[in-house]
């Protein structure tokens, strides 16, 4: 496993600044991986994490574990909490962490000097959890598709929905975040 450092300066490149949120969510994966016994998680491919924010945390997240949405192992919950859940899908271990309250350092202290004089068990509260998930949600093909009646787009991955007995869209049954032009 990379050292604290090393994850922090990764997040950082990526995710294009330093905040708290960075050192939060690198502190975050790696204390689930260490919960995990997961020691290099770039190579280990039975980790899926759920992240339930979409906010700073979880890039540092994603370039700890290396769980990417594209991969379909990073999956994005909307709860708006500084919490994800990391889950081994080979053993069906899985932690749940949030942080356990909002401390920020004060004006011009060094953030990293700052957060790491904050003990994991302050920082942090962790849960066993069990995730219950089907096989559409895991990595790999999509395991079915079908083209919605309504649009004529493919749905994957069963995310279709019924209406009136018919296999449709989300965004046919639900509305569409976007208007067509």
């Amino acid at each position: 496993m990379k050292s604290f450092e090393q994850d922090l300066q990764e997040a950082v490149k990526y995710h294009g600044h330093l905040c708290s949120g960075q050192i939060i969510g690198v502190r975050m994966a790696r204390y689930a991986l260490n919960l995990l016994g997961i020691d290099d998680p770039k190579t280990f491919r039975d980790l899926v994490v759920y992240v339930e924010c979409d906010r700073c945390l979880t890039d540092a997240i994603g370039t700890v574990t290396g769980c990417k949405l594209g991969k379909r192992n990073l999956k994005w919950m909307d709860y708006g909490k500084t919490a994800a859940t990391f889950l081994n899908i080979k053993t069906d271990e899985a932690v749940r962490i949030y942080r356990s309250e909002r401390i920020y350092p004060p004006d011009g202290e060094d953030l990293v000097k700052f957060f790491n004089t904050i003990p994991n068990e302050k920082m942090f509260r962790v849960s066993r959890v069990k995730v219950h998930y089907k096989p559409t949600d895991l990595p790999g093909k999509p395991l079915d598709s079908m083209t919605c009646p309504i649009c004529g787009e493919e749905v994957i991955d069963g995310r279709q929905v019924m209406r009136n007995g018919q296999a449709i869209c989300k965004a046919c049954d639900a509305g569409a975040y976007y208007q067509k032009g």
